[in-house]
């Protein structure tokens, strides 16, 4: 909406509410109109006519309900409407039937009008963005330049998911205020959907310029809002593209290059904006083609699980594996999750990799129980995105019931940071669901993040794994060895165990022994073992009952 819509909806809005301060409504409305248009709006407020003011607010509240829907009439329009006024002082009844007759000739039908509006914050929708792009791209821009950038706003599926839709509206409206009240005369703003906004600005801009607007509507979002009694806090993201006088990018384009620059800020923390550059778009197209790839794997049978084995620190007896997700890539040969695995989720991969991992994990237990091997604990991960599944505890007890094992057999990997999301009663419910039916819960990484001690108790967490950080050269740091002793302490306060990651040399073993950790994984103790060769490892490891013990 343009800066110049909101000023008059408020002048018409007082005018409507209070007929007893013409004389301020009309300094308030002269406000926003030009000196031709002024000159006719002062007439009519000077007659000492009561029909012609009556006429006048049929008028306005015309104006306004086009204003709050986030159209403008034109000038042309205005004029004309308030000349029925000040002409027709012979007859108000004709002067308000020829107004009326005049806004229903002119006016678009309401379904038209509806479908180019939002109705909650009454701003442009995505459809009117794209004719406003459209049309500016027909009659031209000033001096041939224009900017574009994209609002996302951040915590707000927080708010939306724990305190309720009304509280969501609210940011969107808090939102919306915050941004309407830094818009110049020829600003375009709208909402394109959900959270997210987008703001068009016309005309030459430098980028320090761009910068400073987008940290002021970051600013203005940032502030507090008042729902039910209580102050509540959003912030916002920016991506931003610019579209010069000599570029040959489209309004349409600019908007795809802010969208992806919003992704860069969002990765970035948060609460900050990012520029497009053309860089960003060679990342995009290098992704795109991975997504691709990785999609193509899953079909073609390139992921395999391998298996981490995992030992008790003072006997080195094996108690568990963790399986690990590996690619046998056609071109770059095998590759670690690090190289996928964000690609995957971005692409709404993860789930299916997951499900087709887990599938091959849970057959290749049933041969190994079937070949009568003693097999250990086989522990998989999950991520945050898939504690939010529904029906995940479900799906987990069908995917082991087609192999005929135990929940009991099966350790879920949760990350840290996904336990202390407890902002989501999904993930809550899902960790819950999972001890319920019998899996065994581990807390990954931990360490890093800050998951709470009624976590770790009210969730039955069997086992802790510290993350590498605070096992590399422990020996070498006493204050590294007191952080560390001291996760192993709340571990068995908890009774839970504790598992190191990354151990790699007998010194970090000795260390940790001294600290009384149970369990070790790392290239230490093995590394990861391909599934094939698991059988064979399995029978050499149980004839010797165990892996090479620590010798003090």
């Amino acid at each position: 909406m343009l800066a110049s819509q909101f000023r008059a909806r408020e002048a018409l809005q007082e005018f409507l509410a209070t007929r007893s301060s013409l004389r301020n409504s009309q300094a308030s409305l002269l406000s926003g109109c030009d000196a031709a248009l002024s000159k006719m709006i002062s007439e009519a407020f000077s007659r000492e006519n009561e029909a012609i003011y009556d006429c006048f607010e049929m008028i306005a509240r015309s104006i306004c309900s086009s204003l709050s829907r986030g159209e403008a009439p034109s000038r042309a329009d205005l004029s004309e409407l308030i000349q029925l006024v000040v002409c027709q002082l012979s007859d108000a009844n004709n002067a308000i039937l020829a107004a009326a007759q005049f806004i229903a000739d002119t006016a678009q039908t309401d379904t038209e009008k509806l479908a180019l509006i939002d109705q909650l914050t009454g701003l442009p929708n995505r459809r009117a963005l794209e004719d406003e792009l459209a049309r500016r791209e027909t009659t031209g821009l000033p001096e041939g330049t224009a900017a574009i950038m994209h609002v996302d706003l951040d915590l707000f599926k927080k708010i939306n998911d724990t305190i309720g839709h009304a509280a969501g509206d609210a940011a969107l409206k808090h939102a919306t205020d915050a941004m309407a009240s830094t818009l110049r005369n020829d600003d375009f703003l709208a909402r394109i959907g959900g959270d997210e906004f987008v703001l068009v600005l016309y005309g030459p801009s430098t980028e320090e310029y761009l910068a400073l607007r987008a940290d002021q509507i970051i600013e203005n979002i940032s502030t507090a809002f008042l729902f039910n009694g209580k102050r509540h806090r959003i912030g916002a993201s920016i991506g931003i593209a610019v579209k010069a006088k000599a570029d040959g990018t489209s309004l349409a384009k600019c908007v795809i290059n802010a969208d992806l620059a919003l992704y860069h800020a969002k990765n970035a923390g948060r609460g900050t904006s990012r520029f497009f550059t053309p860089f960003l778009r060679i990342q995009q197209d290098q992704k795109a083609d991975l997504q691709s790839q990785i999609s193509l794997g899953i079909d073609t049978h390139q992921f395999e699980p391998f298996f981490q084995p995992q030992v008790e620190g003072r006997t080195g007896k094996l108690v568990g594996l963790e399986a690990l997700a590996r690619w046998h890539h056609p071109t770059r040969g095998l590759l670690a999750p690090f190289h996928f695995l964000q690609a995957a989720q971005e692409a709404a991969l993860l789930e299916k990799l997951d499900e087709y991992l887990m599938a091959r994990t849970f057959a290749s237990m049933r041969r190994w129980v079937d070949d009568g091997l003693n097999i250990p604990q086989v522990s998989i991960n999950l991520t945050g995105s898939r504690l939010l599944e529904e029906n995940l505890v479900d799906s987990m007890l069908s995917a082991i019931d087609k192999s005929n094992l135990s929940p009991s057999m099966i350790g879920i990997e949760i990350l840290e940071s996904a336990m202390i999301d407890n902002e989501s009663k999904q993930i809550m419910d899902s960790i819950a669901g999972l001890a319920e039916a019998g899996f065994k819960l581990e807390l990954d990484d931990f360490g890093t993040g800050h998951a709470s001690i009624s976590n770790l108790k009210n969730f039955k967490v069997d086992r802790i794994k510290i993350d590498r950080s605070f096992v590399k050269d422990i020996h070498l740091y006493p204050e590294l060895c007191k952080i560390t002793g001291a996760m192993i302490g709340l571990a068995h306060a908890l009774r839970v165990d504790a598992l190191a990651e990354g151990v790699e040399t007998p010194e970090e073993r000795l260390v940790l022994n001294a600290l009384g950790c149970d369990h070790f994984q790392g290239y230490g103790v093995s590394r990861p073992i391909p599934n094939s060769e698991i059988p064979r490892w399995l029978r050499r490891t149980q004839e010797k009952k165990a892996l090479p013990p620590i010798r003090k």
